[in-house]
């Protein structure tokens, strides 16, 4: 852009030059070279603070990580890869054996509690027993309740289903594998449908001209000489370069973080799921604060800038 910007203008210096038959010596070229330094400077430098871009911008995703909550060995998975599923569709499901067994056990036992404890009841209104052990039958009885609950959720997890609507990708669990409740190891990792979002790092100097509202277009490098409208949906309020974790380390400027990108929520007109990209696609992003009147003239030079990007994209093939 700078380099069409700068030809335009020594092209139109010449036409200056010839139509009014300026001398060309030291003074004219200098006061030329030196206007042209001012008025190209000044506007891209207007147009940078005022319509900033960025090269950083990447369509965001959440996943789940599926990690069981009982141990055993997989007998199924019906669930196939990258293939939209609804809350609550199985995943995978764990033999159940041991877990049926446990509950039956626990029902047999909450069975007997409560046999014993009308037994007891009745031998207390016949012949005056003990209420002592009428409490304690009632705690058994409770107890095996709470068992028994704990037990069948045991069962229950063993059918591993959906959290929510989406599709499953990275499926690393067979049939025959043991599934163990371990948080580092997922069985498989779960798209959470509806959640891509288009979030461009802006440098901080322009952050300040960024507002929700303001006019966006992003290109994309799979879309060449395609532009796609939209609008600033937020400015996010935290950068992860100013996150403190909880630890025993104070806070220390002597480690070199870099300076960090402020990021920006872009709302495109055109759903993304309509756009048939992969999640995780890189894209160029321009703000354009026109709607304040900052520098509206300035605009026209993004706008150009960026379709002359998305155009280069065809000449990206390998």
């Amino acid at each position: 852009m700078e380099t069409l910007m700068l030809l335009t203008y020594a092209a139109l210096c010449w036409a200056i030059f010839k139509i009014f038959k300026i001398p060309v010596n030291k003074w004219s070229l200098t006061t030329a070279v030196l206007g042209g330094v001012v008025l190209i400077g000044h506007l891209l430098m207007g147009m940078a603070y005022y319509h900033p871009a960025s090269r950083q911008a990447r369509i965001f995703y959440i996943t789940t990580q599926i990690v069981p909550n009982v141990r055993g060995k997989v007998i199924d998975v019906p669930v196939k890869p990258n293939t939209p599923i609804k809350k609550g569709d199985v995943l995978f499901r764990i033999d159940p054996t041991p877990y049926k067994a446990k509950v039956d056990e626990i029902k047999a036992l909450l069975a007997f509690a409560k046999k014993r404890l009308q037994d007891v009841i009745k031998l207390r209104k016949r012949a005056g027993g003990s209420k002592f052990d009428i409490e304690e039958y009632k705690k058994q009885v409770a107890q095996y309740k709470a068992q028994l609950a704990d037990a069948m959720f045991d069962l229950e997890s063993c059918t591993v289903r959906a959290p929510s609507d989406g599709y499953v990708t990275h499926i690393r669990v067979r049939p025959g594998q043991m599934a163990v409740p371990f948080p580092f190891q997922p069985m498989m990792t779960f798209v959470n449908a509806d959640t891509a979002t288009l979030i461009a790092g802006f440098p901080q100097e322009p952050s300040s001209n960024i507002h929700p509202g303001d006019e966006a277009e992003a290109v994309f490098p799979a879309y060449p000489g395609m532009t796609f409208q939209g609008h600033v949906e937020k400015v996010l309020p935290v950068m992860a370069e100013g996150e403190l974790k909880p630890s025993q380390d104070m806070v220390s400027f002597n480690r070199q973080l870099p300076a960090g990108l402020v990021p920006v929520v872009i709302d495109l007109d055109k759903n993304l799921s309509e756009l048939g990209l992969p999640l995780g696609i890189d894209a160029d992003v321009a703000v354009y604060g026109v709607n304040k009147g900052y520098w509206s003239h300035a605009s026209i030079i993004r706008r150009i800038l960026l379709r002359m990007i998305t155009w280069s994209h065809f000449l990206r093939f390998h």
